[in-house]
């Protein structure tokens, strides 16, 4: 299932060339990585999958890593959510994540094991709270469950919300570190980030931890505050020729949390 997610460089002729047989689905705009998830998921439903497997354009799984997924589910506790072992393009022996690690009282979210180099460290990780939508296997019930990734968030932190509303659920969430995906990210240390993914970061971030963590009014404000603070911690960091529009972007998403603003329309200046 090929997922054209608004993207004007190839036709759907092209598209075919290069994966012949493979179902294309395209939306005239872009709908956001849940979206755009959520568009290839309910096609894949609507052609009968037991199984939909979430793979981003730039991962590159190695050739038994869907095998070693469906696998580990075939096993008990049967997890309806599963993840790879995520490990970098250029330096396949650093990883780039086995899971997220999610500390909700506190509110930081992070990689687990992100840029270490791989020594099986995290090999033993089976059920994490979350793992990325990098390369995400689910099950067809909890596909219907949940309704497949939260579309408001439009782009970072549905992976995790998606997971945490499985756990809500009662279905069980796996890491399968036999299953090794290469993924080409561009890598966002010091402050590299763009100004658009540090807004959407920030907001969906402050979102994620109060919709699944609530807590007392001056404690969310706490909370909250030292979310925003480590995002402009980071969007200081690099050539501070951005660094003025790296930290606007993180006041617009602190502002827009506030506000309740969400999807695509939160970047908007107004």
């Amino acid at each position: 299932m090929l997922v054209d997610n608004g993207c004007a460089d190839f036709s759907a002729e092209e598209l075919a060339d290069r994966a012949p047989g493979a179902a294309y689905v395209r939306s005239a705009t872009n709908l956001g990585f849940a979206g755009g998830s959520n568009l290839g998921m309910r096609a894949a439903l609507a052609r009968g999958a037991e199984w939909v497997w979430f793979l981003n354009n730039d991962a590159t799984p190695e050739p038994d890593a869907l095998g070693e997924l469906v696998d580990a589910a075939e096993r008990a506790p049967h997890p309806a959510l599963l993840g790879a072992k995520i490990v970098q393009q250029a330096r396949p022996e650093r990883l780039d994540s086995i899971a997220l690690d999610i500390d909700l009282a506190s509110g930081r979210v992070r990689l687990l094991g992100h840029d270490e180099v791989d020594r099986g460290q995290y090999d033993d990780v089976r059920e994490p709270l979350a793992v990325t939508g990098c390369a995400l296997l689910m099950r067809r019930d909890a596909c219907e469950m949940l309704g497949g990734f939260e579309e408001s968030f439009f782009a970072y932190f549905e992976d995790a919300d998606l997971c945490l509303r499985a756990r809500a659920h009662g279905l069980s969430v796996a890491a399968v570190p036999r299953a090794r995906v290469h993924h080409d990210r561009a890598p966002a240390a010091r402050g590299r980030q763009s100004a658009s993914s540090l807004y959407y970061s920030c907001r969906n971030h402050l979102v994620l931890v109060s919709m699944h963590a609530p807590q007392a009014t001056w404690v969310s404000r706490l909370r909250s505050a030292a979310v925003v603070a480590r995002y402009a911690a980071f969007a200081l960091r690099g050539d501070p020729r951005a660094a003025a529009a790296r930290l606007a972007a993180v006041r617009r998403g602190a502002r827009d949390y506030a506000a309740g603003v969400m999807g695509e329309a939160g970047m908007s200046e107004s």
